[in-house]
């Protein structure tokens, strides 16, 4: 009888990094609004109605918040004794299964934000697939470097 390996989910600090993104992104687009609606507002006959601009921005911002702790439950990842699995999407449900035996490398990297939060980003990188290499975003970095050990390549 062979064990199941179960799908990991990443990290809860991953969403919290991805939501940070989100935030900083949204906040960088609405000061820049938000200011160029007001140098606007100094010219003559400017109609008020271009506070929808920022309005708009901050609705597009909660919507791509809420979207991100969606897309974060749908991410989750397994290496098995023959192959490393990930699964992420909403939409459009992707599964890479990877086996074992053509894994060639396994690099990391990390921003600032990610390194903040001890998450990175972990890419397997396959020989004589179609896919050259599968990534997961925001991994914590002990799961990051547990899969580099079960691969031999620490």
């Amino acid at each position: 009888m062979t064990d199941v390996v179960e799908l990991k989910p990443l990290d809860k600090s991953a969403l919290t990094v991805r939501r940070l993104r989100v935030l900083i992104g949204t906040g960088v687009v609405f000061v820049v609004l938000v200011a160029a609606v007001l140098l606007l507002l100094t010219l003559p006959d400017t109609p008020t109605s271009l506070w929808i601009g920022p309005a708009l921005v901050v609705v597009v911002g909660a919507a791509a918040w809420w979207w991100e702790g969606v897309e974060y439950s749908r991410w989750a990842w397994r290496l098995t004794p023959d192959l490393f699995e990930v699964r992420r999407g909403v939409v459009f449900r992707r599964v890479n299964l990877v086996p074992r035996s053509r894994i060639q490398n396994v690099t990391t990297k990390a921003g600032p934000l990610q390194r903040r939060f001890g998450v990175l980003t972990l890419a397997v990188h396959t020989a004589g697939t179609r896919t050259k290499s599968v990534e997961i975003l925001d991994i914590g970095a002990g799961h990051a470097e547990e899969i580099r050990r079960q691969l031999g390549l620490a």
